[in-house]
């Protein structure tokens, strides 16, 4: 016996919701599996999601139907296709990265609303209710940093104080390579107009700076701790 459509609509919004509070309540390593598993989930979605569409659909997405280039055509939205696979991309990476999460996670906000309100006004069945699950996970990420957040809200009343506070960084060399990881990962993802083997070779090259540059401050850090 299956389950009707309603329970399962109904169910890709309730579980994310009883895991985060079961997660915020009952806290220590389960509500860190919470946040490690809800970045690595929804980082992977965005990533694949943005690979997917600037690459014509060769390379293959976690979610979301193949792009119709006649209605994008119709309508003259393939820019506005490719910007949105760009946002993506970013924001998985960010997500992925550990480091720069909690941007990923802010960013990933207006990226879910928009799937949710474009699904529902071309009566998509199903994916409303499922990105609205995701919705919940992303906002539990932004809970779970809100003693981060809250100065976007709550101004410091020792405004000095928090401005004196150095920044935790990495040493200058992994820094750099960081971003040039990035910045190659993300040029990479906009080069399928040359073609799908340069796109994916630059993107690899890419990432093994970025594993690289991650690799080499661990061992630094290590080597500081013995």
């Amino acid at each position: 016996m299956t389950p009707s459509p309603t329970v399962f609509y109904t169910l890709c919004i309730l579980l994310p919701v009883v895991a985060t509070g079961v997660a915020f309540v009952v806290g220590g390593p389960l509500r860190r599996l919470y946040v490690v598993g809800s970045r690595l989930l929804l980082g992977a979605l965005m990533l694949g999601g943005g690979l997917y569409k600037l690459s014509d659909n060769h390379l293959p997405g976690l979610m979301g139907p193949p792009m119709n280039h006649a209605f994008l055509a119709k309508y003259s939205l393939e820019i506005f296709a490719q910007f949105i696979g760009a946002a993506q991309l970013l924001i998985g990476l960010l997500l992925l990265s550990g480091r720069f999460a909690l941007l990923g996670a802010v960013l990933l906000v207006p990226m879910w609303l928009n799937i949710i309100f474009l699904t529902w006004s071309q009566h998509w069945v199903g994916t409303p209710f499922l990105t609205t699950g995701f919705l919940v996970l992303n906002l539990g990420l932004l809970l779970h940093d809100f003693p981060r957040l809250k100065w976007l809200f709550y101004p410091p009343a020792d405004a000095p104080a928090l401005h004196a506070q150095r920044l935790q960084t990495a040493p200058l060399p992994v820094e750099l390579l960081w971003w040039l990881g990035a910045g190659i990962v993300l040029i990479g993802g906009l080069l399928y107009p040359v073609s799908l083997r340069t796109m994916t070779s630059t993107m690899l090259l890419g990432a093994a700076v970025l594993l690289g540059a991650s690799a080499w401050h661990y061992f630094q850090r290590r080597r500081a701790r013995e």
